[in-house]
């Protein structure tokens, strides 16, 4: 077993460099490149003191652990930075030990201060090889379980179900083992433990809290005043925006490509689906073709995670070559290489990434789909256990088996679960690929998912509901699941031109502005303030990942409504993550910024709609290749075609007319000339962005 084990002596940008292989850049004044390693990042300072790998252990002694003052930075910088399938998963799945856990809630936190005792706070994913390890070992010694019954508070805590805890707790991976005061300020961070680590560590973390409780007590006290006195500070920013920032992230992009095995990063080798996406985007607009086959190359070598027998891919690979995979699926996986896999078939005919893409479908509808509800469940575990937990047959062994034999063994078991995030992006991805593929079969699933999310888990007050615990609805109002449904009905409605999902759309947006938008700083918190918060989830927090995605999310309804309030959102949101300290994710970032300077291909289609020629003109809009373009038919018997400003005029026949909402080149009659007219525009907007 690895183990890591970190010690927090001084954070000053932590939680947003989880270990998900991206590639950084450090919006602190320039863009210089970044990347971050899996549990250690060069944008934040945490040291590593203890380090146990392959059963070698340097030892230091517990105690220096303890540094509140520089630990709790961790609040500190939150607010700066925002910082098949028969089984259900069972809600607390630790079968081999005695421990009773606390679910996070007002009743651990009441006994950890009405005891005064130490928070052990277990973070963990019913997916993770790793925590179910701990679970047979280290939570089933007996000496672990005596120090856990006697002199401390065990809460666990499931990371799909409470990402607003991941975002504020993990550290490196999964599990995340934390010593958390009584009121939970984080005194020491892990990953996997082993037995005699851990008893070690809970002995000395006792001793040193009842000698010191009340030194650790003021130092909280004096942070979480500053907490408070920038929560009134001038937040404002002199941040630029400028047409340079795509082309920036794409030349660090090149300097950080592994040329021998594709990828951005050295190992772990994790997907990097929006590095993909620019590389096919930008690669194309600018005729960068060393870009485009980076994004290529990855996609050509990244395969080797797809499995053979059924679909899907596994979730990352240790080793730069991508071998050493972690056999777990992901419903979000699966959706970003779906979409990976669509466009680059899109963009260049090869039939074998359009075989690929079907080989994800595959495996979604037959493990990771709810034939009664359409929805898709959250995740496939790597191995194959026993009803106690216990591992029967390895990740590793299990996938190197064809079919029949996999069978006889047992099947892993598919986390059942329903998330509103993770359902939206399967959604966008099947619409995706439905548009490409010309499969309506997909499209169908895909609207059929989201109308019921939107009609069950929206509500115009309290947001977007998260899941569901015990056939309840919980935790509205987290901005991932906002941000994400929301670009999912913008897909829908950008497919079927049905309003409904546009004007579904814009309501998630309005809901997010009342309830997340910070007015004074720009940008959005990712959840609702709350009066009955513990530990860290006092701390405000605006996460660049997904206040990136929510600039794309109120730029796209913008461009599709023309409502000048979506781009001031937009523009303050892009203005507030470029002029924070914290790092940011290079390809998603150089996506934001080449999408707010460059304006997207509009299509518009004049004709009455049964005449052949408008479909022949409509169908070609549709396959042309041109990332990010919006397509809309206007039949004459309805009224004028209008869209924006500019009216197009009609003269009985079937045209097409390509834009952007400032210019139009001239109508075209004949759909295998809408390709060039298309190109001729992008070498227009091109000559006139060199100005």
């Amino acid at each position: 077993m690895k183990i890591v084990t970190m010690v927090l002596l001084n954070i000053s940008l932590p939680w947003q460099l989880h270990a998900r292989g991206t590639t950084h850049v450090s919006s602190r004044g320039e863009w210089s490149k970044k990347s971050v390693q899996q549990g250690h990042s060069p944008f934040d300072t945490r040291s590593v003191l203890s380090v146990r790998e392959h059963g070698k252990r340097t030892r230091t002694p517990l105690v220096v652990f303890f540094n509140i003052s520089l630990i709790f930075c961790l609040t500190f910088s939150l607010f700066l930075n925002g910082g098949n399938a028969a089984v259900s998963p069972q809600a607390e799945p630790d079968h081999q030990s005695g421990i009773q856990w606390y679910e996070w809630g007002r009743e651990a936190f009441n006994r950890a201060q009405a005891e005064d005792k130490l928070i052990l706070l277990d973070l963990m994913a019913v997916w993770c090889h790793a925590c179910h390890v701990m679970d047979q070992t280290t939570y089933a010694d007996p000496q672990v379980l005596a120090l856990l019954q006697a002199h401390f508070i065990p809460i666990r805590v499931d990371t799909d179900q409470r990402p607003d805890l991941e975002a504020r707790y993990r550290t490196g991976g999964w599990p995340t083992t934390s010593l958390l005061l009584p009121t939970g300020e984080i005194l020491f961070e892990a990953n996997s433990l082993e037995p005699e680590v851990m008893v070690e560590l809970l002995q000395e973390a006792k001793v040193l809290y009842e000698s010191e409780k009340e030194d650790l007590r003021k130092q909280a006290a004096q942070l979480w005043n500053r907490v408070r006195e920038y929560a009134h500070a001038n937040q404002s920013s002199d941040a630029v925006l400028r047409p340079a920032m795509a082309g920036q992230s794409v030349e660090m992009m090149k300097r950080e490509f592994d040329t021998v095995n594709g990828g951005f990063r050295d190992h772990p080798k994790f997907f990097e689906s929006d590095a993909i996406q620019m590389t096919l985007t930008y690669g194309f607009f600018e005729n960068d073709l060393e870009l485009i086959n980076m994004g290529l190359t990855t996609l050509d070598k990244q395969v080797v995670l797809l499995d053979p027998v059924w679909g899907g891919f596994y979730r990352y690979a240790e080793q730069a070559d991508w071998s050493q995979p972690h056999f777990e699926k992901m419903l979000t996986v699966q959706a970003q290489n779906l979409h990976n896999y669509v466009q680059a078939f899109h963009l260049t005919g090869n039939s074998e990434y359009k075989h690929i893409a079907l080989r994800i479908i595959d495996y979604v509808e037959t493990f990771l789909t709810d034939h009664q509800t359409g929805q898709f469940f959250e995740s496939q575990d790597a191995d194959v256990r026993a009803e106690d937990g216990k591992t029967l047959v390895s990740g590793a062994e299990y996938f190197s088996w064809e079919t029949i034999h996999r069978k006889a063994k047992g099947i892993p078991l598919v986390d059942r679960r329903m998330y509103t995030g993770s359902n939206a992006d399967m959604s966008g991805a099947y619409l995706h690929a439905s548009q490409v593929l010309g499969n309506s079969e997909l499209q169908e699933r895909a609207l059929k998912v989201l109308k019921r999310m939107v009609d069950e888990r929206f509500d115009k007050k309290k947001g977007v509901a998260h899941g569901t615990i015990n056939g309840s609805f919980m935790l509205y109002g987290e901005l991932s699941d906002h941000i994400r449904l929301g670009q999912a009905l913008v897909k829908a409605f950008r497919t079927t031109e049905d309003r409904q999902f546009l004007q579904d759309a814009e309501a998630i947006a309005q809901t997010s502005q009342e309830l997340l938008q910070d007015r004074k700083g720009g940008g959005f918190f990712d959840r609702p303030p709350s009066s009955d918060n513990f530990g860290l989830l006092n701390v405000p927090t605006k996460p660049a990942r997904e206040n990136i995605q929510a600039v794309r999310f109120y730029l796209e309804l913008f461009h599709l409504t023309h409502n000048d309030d979506y781009r001031s959102t937009a523009e303050q949101t892009l203005l507030s993550v470029v002029g924070t300290p914290q790092p940011l994710p290079i390809a998603l970032i150089g996506l934001a910024a080449d999408e707010w300077f460059r304006p997207p291909v509009h299509i518009a289609i004049v004709g009455m709609s049964e005449d052949v020629r408008t479909q022949a003109l409509l169908l070609e809009g549709q396959q042309l290749y041109c990332p990010g373009k919006i397509i809309r038919s206007f039949d004459p018997r309805k009224g004028q075609a209008k869209w924006g400003d500019i009216t197009f005029p009609y003269d009985g026949r079937s045209v097409a007319f390509v834009c952007t909402d400032q210019i139009c080149l001239a109508p075209v009659f004949q759909a295998q000339k809408m390709k060039g007219s298309v190109e001729e525009l992008i070498a227009v907007l091109k000559k006139q962005a060199a100005y």
